[in-house]
């Protein structure tokens, strides 16, 4: 049984990473925790209480997930390393400083970080690698819409989209969106167009732009239990790792 910390637990995707655990016979809940002033503090779900308090459910645990911001995630990512938790951190808008903060501490525990916990999602990185190393003179844009409560934009996801790209086809600058009068696309440019409104739980479509075709490479995500069941394999995978700086690369064995 892997005893299993939330936080973040009332959140969208924490209440659904939690759904699914319970529905795991090989996971167990055991810690649920919350920010200072949260509404639900000292509420049950699924029989554990919420508490605002991480330090005091840390060592309950063997794996604990974060769906929360850049600012609290930093937080708990140390907390974890002190106390020798392993962590699955789904939180997306680091900056390259926060995660570069956030990764060495992966030197004292297992730590899986990655802006999207989709199956499909994780794929779509590997093939836009090989498309965009396949298609050299190819146009490369990316365009991504969520519902219209998403705090950041891009969207992680996109973000690392933009990031694979870059590291198949060096010194390439990224567009966010155009305006006016730009000019031509410039050769190494990267496209990157948001959109948000109603209720979309998220899409992202990389379009490979070359003389006579296109090729488009899109992910659909249906509903948050997409992400909520990759980080239920990803518990799994990281669950008695030794300390290092794992992805969902790893869990689906694209390394």
């Amino acid at each position: 049984m892997i005893r299993v910390i939330v936080n973040g637990a009332c959140g969208r995707m924490g209440g659904a990473v939690i759904e699914e655990i319970a529905l795991d016979e090989d996971l167990e809940l055991v810690g649920a925790i919350e920010a200072p002033g949260h509404p639900r503090l000292e509420e049950t779900v699924y029989g554990v209480t919420v508490t605002d308090a991480p330090k005091t459910v840390l060592e309950q645990g063997d794996v604990v997930v974060d769906f929360t911001n850049p600012e609290a995630s930093l937080a708990l990512i140390s907390d974890c390393a002190d106390a020798g938790r392993t962590a699955v951190i789904g939180t997306t808008g680091f900056t390259s400083e926060q995660l570069e903060t956030a990764c060495s501490h992966a030197a004292r525990i297992p730590l899986l970080i990655s802006p999207n916990m989709s199956l499909g999602v994780n794929l779509i990185f590997k093939l836009v690698g090989d498309a965009a190393a396949a298609l050299p003179d190819f146009d490369a844009e990316v365009l991504e819409i969520h519902h219209n409560r998403k705090k950041d934009s891009p969207s992680g996801t996109a973000a690392r989209i933009a990031e694979v790209l870059a590291s198949v086809r060096p010194d390439t600058a990224v567009m966010h969106g155009r305006r006016g009068i730009v000019g031509p696309r410039k050769p190494h440019e990267i496209g990157m167009h948001s959109l948000r409104g109603g209720d979309v739980v998220g899409e992202h479509t990389v379009v490979f732009a070359g003389e006579g075709e296109r090729v488009e490479l899109t992910h659909r995500a249906h509903s948050r239990r997409t992400f909520a069941r990759g980080t239920i394999r990803a518990i799994h995978y990281i669950n008695g790792k030794k300390p290092g700086l794992y992805t969902m690369n790893d869990v689906l064995g694209l390394r």
